[in-house]
């Protein structure tokens, strides 16, 4: 949950401090992780804490230019206390701020001495090489150089190189461009791990069923969707990995709709799923959504998807 910054709690254990966004923490987020962690966190004998902000900043300095979520504050939090990518690109604590308009305008003086009372025994601050801080995006790491100078708190700011990814920097915006693109194996290799996304299943028209293939209608996504089309993915619920096929459409074969939706189509599953979370991940594309003569058309083609999905889904993924 984020909170204010003028409301949050003393943090004392923590040394290193990592901040920024970090949607979807990608590898470039990583390497952030472990320069906080780094001397400023285990070398110091203290904890690391990841700094974060939500919603977006985009969503307050410029709404039509906020970016769709890659992970929701609860998936980023997990994310960032993960260590299955090592210990050292892992942080200790999660403190969420609420970015609104209070925190906007305020002073990137004023931040930073937020910044010490929280953090009292601070001394590495870890960011991206672009981090800027404060009302009118004042503050750097020169700034906090002088800050620290001046009122003798010992913290210095580590500004850490974009880690790259065929010779570009990895970006949030960048493994966007790559979902929008269906382009998954480059999504991966800039997140470390597949992307995946978290929703509710709730009630459909119930056609799936009549036509043999029974489908998962899920909602409540907060995050960016792959393009409409049709897709073999990995469907986990309650711990188990189930090999599935995704629609993202409108199902045209059925009259106009003018709303896309998301089900699912779980492979040798009979269980109701109704009321569950479902995460949806390793999408791999398999076709367009169109619009087919008749339903026995679409029920042969929704048969020959399920059996593509059996053997181009990767094995190694479940």
């Amino acid at each position: 949950m984020a909170i204010p910054l003028l409301q949050a709690p003393p943090m004392p254990g923590v040394t290193g401090l990592a901040v920024g966004v970090f949607d979807g923490v990608h590898l470039g987020h990583r390497a952030i992780l472990a320069e906080a962690r780094h001397g400023g966190g285990e070398g110091a004998h203290g904890q690391t804490a990841a700094l974060t902000f939500d919603p977006h900043p985009m969503v307050h300095m410029a709404p039509e230019k906020a970016p769709s979520r890659l992970s929701t504050a609860a998936q980023r939090t997990a994310l960032l206390l993960d260590s299955r990518g090592g210990t050292l690109s892992r942080v200790d604590a999660v403190l969420t701020i609420a970015f609104n308009e209070a925190l906007q305008h305020l002073p990137a003086e004023r931040f930073l001495e937020e910044i010490v009372r929280i953090f009292p025994n601070l001394r590495r601050i870890a960011s991206g090489p672009d981090w800027k801080f404060g009302q009118g995006r004042r503050g750097d790491a020169a700034l906090i150089a002088g800050f620290n100078a001046t009122h003798g708190f010992p913290f210095r700011a580590f500004p850490v190189p974009a880690v790259l990814h065929g010779g570009s920097p990895i970006s949030s915006t960048r493994v966007r461009e790559a979902i929008r693109q269906r382009d998954f194996a480059e999504t991966a290799a800039m997140l470390g791990r597949e992307y995946d996304i978290e929703g509710l299943v709730g009630h459909g028209a119930g056609r799936g069923s009549g036509i043999g293939f029974p489908t998962a209608n899920v909602g409540g996504i907060a995050q960016l969707l792959p393009p409409p089309g049709v897709y073999a993915c990995r469907v986990t619920v309650n711990g188990e990995s189930h090999r599935a096929v995704a629609n993202h459409g409108s199902n045209p074969t059925f009259g106009p709709d003018t709303q896309t939706h998301l089900e699912v189509h779980l492979l040798d599953f009979k269980k109701d799923l109704y009321g569950a979370t479902l995460k949806i991940d390793a999408f791999r594309f398999l076709r367009d959504e169109r619009k087919f003569s008749s339903v026995e058309a679409l029920i042969a083609q929704i048969g020959a998807d399920v059996a593509t999905a059996r053997t181009m889904a990767d094995s190694a993924l479940f």
